[in-house]
């Protein structure tokens, strides 16, 4: 388990480094230019991101909770985890009132979106399996 973990929080910091990679590769091509301290910023926020969904999906493998156990758990400490890095450690999301509840929809909005795209794949696969058997 803890190999896993490492594996997977390595896996997650690598694909947040990727993420910031492509976004700098476009700011160049576009001639913008980038604070050394916001690119650290951006960077470390990417990473923390990757790395926490990463890891964090592990939630999904304990067999003794049910899936909505699992998702409310999932969700619940991605918001706790995930909001205060992108309002207070990054500044993805303004600390004012308005910014807050349009960043907390979008999070809500991407969640469920990720989510359903999940149980669809999980649902065909299923089937898929189901209809192999028979």
């Amino acid at each position: 388990m803890v190999h896993n973990i490492i594996v997977r929080l390595f896996g997650g910091l690598g694909i947040g480094a990727l993420v910031t990679f492509i976004a700098l590769t476009i700011v160049v091509q576009q001639s913008i230019e980038v604070s050394v301290a916001d690119v650290r910023m951006h960077l470390l926020g990417s990473m923390i991101t990757g790395a926490f969904f990463s890891v964090v999906s592990l939630l999904f493998y304990i067999d003794s909770w049910s899936a909505l156990k699992q998702t409310i758990v999932h969700f619940s400490v991605s918001l706790l985890v995930l909001f205060p890095v992108f309002t207070f450690l990054t500044g993805w999301v303004p600390l004012e009132p308005q910014a807050l509840l349009i960043g907390l929809a979008i999070f809500i909005g991407t969640y469920v979106i990720n989510w359903i795209g999940w149980y669809a794949y999980f649902k065909r696969l299923e089937q898929q399996m189901n209809a192999s058997i028979k």
